[in-house]
């Protein structure tokens, strides 16, 4: 196949922390290593705004940065002001002049790129990791039956857009046949996000006597993480949890951890960089995900990667993950004394049954090769369909950059200590594909806040940068 020219326009890429960002990251990534030259459309996680060489993972890639808007009561939620996006991007695609348009959802940033690539003829494809009622149910303040309307209408906008691209794409068997339920007559393809199974190869085996429960994602409220601390409350006091992320709810599950008097078994590890979750995901012993919304779940495959048995809600996706018996057990959603069952009953296994449920765990996420993900998204840009073999449809139930290549220090308002890991922007650009017009170096995302106060560094390099930017506005 011969390299592209390939645009990934999201509406949320690292260094956020979700799945849609890790798989938009991932995808970049690969198809850079493969020789396309990319360029991700994507919000600006801080004031700083504009197109950059970021360097993730490890690999240069061209990011060009949207002007954004911290969401008051989403604060991990960036917001792209939608008044003439579509003539904004349509520009910005026409400069890149790619062959294959990548959209991560319909929701705005998706929305217009598909509107640009259709206007510029070029293949569009489409791949949705949004559940739309979910998404309303858990990101806006309204009422129910405003809430309802509010979803009807992203359904609605989601078949316009959907129907507009040349190939439809979820993570899952199960997210594409309830895409293709709301939205009739819509083909969709079942490929799976991926992973990078190498990444976790050095890791320890799991061990029982380590005694660690751990959840990576979101503490949103969607994700049910309430149900795992009312859990552990039923479970020996020996046991402990690690929660691996931040959210809008951080404070309140503090807060049930401390009514629930298991204050001093949970620790909080806010947002880690990927080879330090990596590292937390190596000395767990078993893996949980109360979420009942997923779509896929990338960090239930990374921790199947990493060879931990799985405990998992049995809704939405997880059951195409998790097979009870086999490499974890599935519990009843909401059900804080079911998953408390399940997690003892991993904790009581003979040792050799809880290792061959971790070597089970590593061969199901073989299914998921990133590499073999990426090559079924070639297939879709080159215009061919996937082969069968390309299609993950299961059924039933590098090193961090160096601190010269780092921009660091990067403040944007948040509830929570968040360090964005050891990805950084390396250079402003002078265009599309101009010539450097700054470098950054010696920095890194960070935000640190103690108590009420926020404490902003900014390398003097960038604080120009800033304030060149609030001129211009």
């Amino acid at each position: 196949m011969t390299p592209q020219t390939v645009v990934i326009a999201c509406d949320t890429f690292a260094p956020d922390h979700n799945g849609s960002a890790t798989f938009a990251k991932n995808l970049a990534c690969e198809l850079q290593t493969r020789g396309y030259e990319v360029h991700v459309i994507a919000p600006a996680f801080s004031k700083l705004y504009g197109t950059f060489r970021e360097k993730h993972d490890g690999i240069p890639i061209v990011v060009h940065r949207l002007k954004s808007y911290a969401l008051p009561f989403h604060p991990t939620q960036r917001f792209v002001n939608p008044a003439g996006l579509t003539r904004k991007l349509d520009g910005l695609i026409s400069a890149i002049s790619p062959q294959v348009v990548h959209i991560q959802s319909h929701l705005n940033v998706g929305h217009h790129a598909a509107a640009a690539a259709k206007s510029n003829k070029i293949r569009l494809i489409a791949t949705n990791h949004l559940n739309a009622e979910s998404f309303v149910e858990n990101v806006l303040l309204a009422p129910s039956f405003i809430k309802k309307f509010l979803a009807k209408m992203l359904m609605r906008d989601a078949a316009n857009v959907f129907r507009s691209a040349d190939s439809v794409v979820a993570p899952t068997l199960r997210s594409a046949q309830l895409l293709e339920s709301v939205i009739p007559n819509l083909p969709v393809y079942a490929i799976s996000g991926g992973v990078e199974l190498s990444r976790f190869n050095s890791l320890p085996t799991p061990s029982q006597e380590a005694k660690t429960i751990t959840y990576v994602g979101r503490l949103d409220r969607e994700k049910h993480v309430y149900v795992l601390l009312e859990a552990l409350a039923k479970l020996p006091g020996d046991l402990k949890l690690e929660l691996i992320g931040s959210g809008n709810q951080q404070s309140e599950l503090a807060a049930l951890a401390k009514q629930l008097k298991v204050s001093d078994r949970v620790t909080f590890f806010d947002d880690l960089n990927d080879d330090e979750v990596i590292l937390r995901l190596g000395k767990a012993s078993v893996f949980v995900m109360p979420s009942i919304q997923e779509l896929q779940s990338m960090a239930t495959l990374e921790a199947m990667a990493a060879g931990r048995v799985i405990v998992a809600a049995e809704a939405m996706a997880l059951p195409y993950l998790v097979e009870s018996g086999v490499n974890g057990y599935l519990f009843r959603p909401d059900s804080p004394n079911n998953l408390a069952e399940k997690i003892q009953k991993v904790f009581n296994l003979p040792k050799s049954l809880f290792d061959e449920m971790g070597r089970a765990s590593r061969e199901r996420a073989a299914q998921h090769d990133l590499a073999d993900t990426v090559t079924s998204y070639e297939r879709l840009y080159a215009g061919e369909s996937p082969l069968p073999s390309d299609i993950h449809t299961e059924r039933g139930y590098t090193a961090p950059a160096g601190v010269g290549e780092r921009i660091g220090d990067l403040v944007r308002k948040s509830t929570s200590t968040l360090e964005k890991g050891a990805n950084g922007v390396l250079e402003r650009l002078d265009g599309v594909r101009g010539s450097v017009a700054e470098t950054f170096g010696d920095v890194r995302f960070l935000i640190t806040r103690r108590g009420k106060r926020v404490t902003k560094k900014l390398s003097a390099s960038l604080r120009k940068a800033l304030e060149r930017i609030r001129r211009d506005d």
